[in-house]
């Protein structure tokens, strides 16, 4: 099929060619998307393809969809284009203390079943896992949280691995800053704990603390990579919001790989959306969407 094209006109008033990903192009796309993260692109999400690429187009010069698909999958000189590719076609929305109850279920009945477990096997820390970190609004909502519980108890000790497959997502959540809508979720009290405002208060920006922030190490990792190649086994692991694009096979390869990263008794929180009914595994369910291995 050739390639389509239509007329648009640029900010000067001049009419130009405007590339139109065909089916051929779509499918191109979605094979590498689904073979590299797990993502499915049907066709209804044509339009959406079609747009966020046309950027990608216009940085690089290319005129069509074709050209461009034929540098970044098929040449040499493609590869660092292949994850600007995975960026501008993965949804990151993520928020501070998104689906709460979470983080109560977290601090209130996982953390002391866990510390019993830690302290039985004289371990120091409890390794905590956000996985899918996105531009770290949960890791450091588990930072918070955890911090918390330590200021409380002065045996307790963890640290938090975040990780994206997105090298935008990933350096925006190591900065540590947001604008102040961002965290309005936040209890004050730990807003003026854990944050810093900017010292130009028109900018409208916080920053996470350097206490907070030397907690967590943000890492890239493809949760479709066939082994994590992780240091430690995890004692809870979050991972929401993130297989609701995965179909029913690829959850359940990635739940089983999720289960051999706990430790007995380890916990995995998943988004409200994303029931593991139907997927073979020996988590069981102890809370909504929270599951143990027992």
């Amino acid at each position: 099929m050739p390639n389509t094209q239509i007329l648009d006109t640029d900010v000067a008033g001049t009419q130009r060619q405007k590339a139109v990903l065909n089916e051929r192009e779509l499918k191109r796309v979605a094979k590498f998307i689904g073979d590299e993260v797990g993502i499915q692109l049907p066709a209804a999400k044509r339009t959406l393809v079609e747009s966020r690429l046309r950027k990608r187009l216009r940085v690089l010069g290319f005129e069509d969809f074709k050209s461009y698909l034929d540098h970044t999958l098929e040449s040499s000189q493609g590869e660092l284009e292949k994850l600007q590719l995975i960026d501008v076609l993965t949804t990151n929305k993520t928020d501070f203390y998104r689906e709460p109850d979470h983080f109560d279920y977290l601090v209130k009945s996982a953390i002391p079943s866990l510390e019993i477990n830690r302290k039985r096997q004289s371990r120091r820390e409890l390794n905590i896992w956000s996985a899918g970190c996105s531009t770290g609004e949960e890791a450091y909502t588990l930072g918070i949280e955890l911090n918390e519980v330590a200021s409380r108890q002065s045996s307790f000790s963890f640290n938090i691995l975040a990780t994206d497959i997105s090298h935008n997502c990933l350096s925006k959540a190591s900065s540590g800053i947001y604008i102040e809508r961002q965290v309005e979720p936040i209890p004050l009290a730990l807003k003026r704990k854990y944050l810093l405002r900017s010292h130009n208060p028109e900018s409208g920006l916080v920053k996470v603390g350097p206490e907070l922030r030397s907690r967590i190490r943000f890492k890239s990792l493809n949760l479709m990579a066939d082994h994590f190649s992780l240091a430690n086994k995890m004692d809870v692991i979050f991972c929401r919001n993130v297989m609701i694009y995965f179909n029913n096979e690829l959850r359940e390869e990635l739940v089983s790989k999720f289960e051999k990263q706990l430790v007995e008794g380890g916990y995995l929180f998943v988004g409200h959306s994303e029931s593991l009914n139907g997927i073979k595994t020996t988590l069981k369910q102890v809370a909504p969407m929270v599951y143990q291995k027992l």
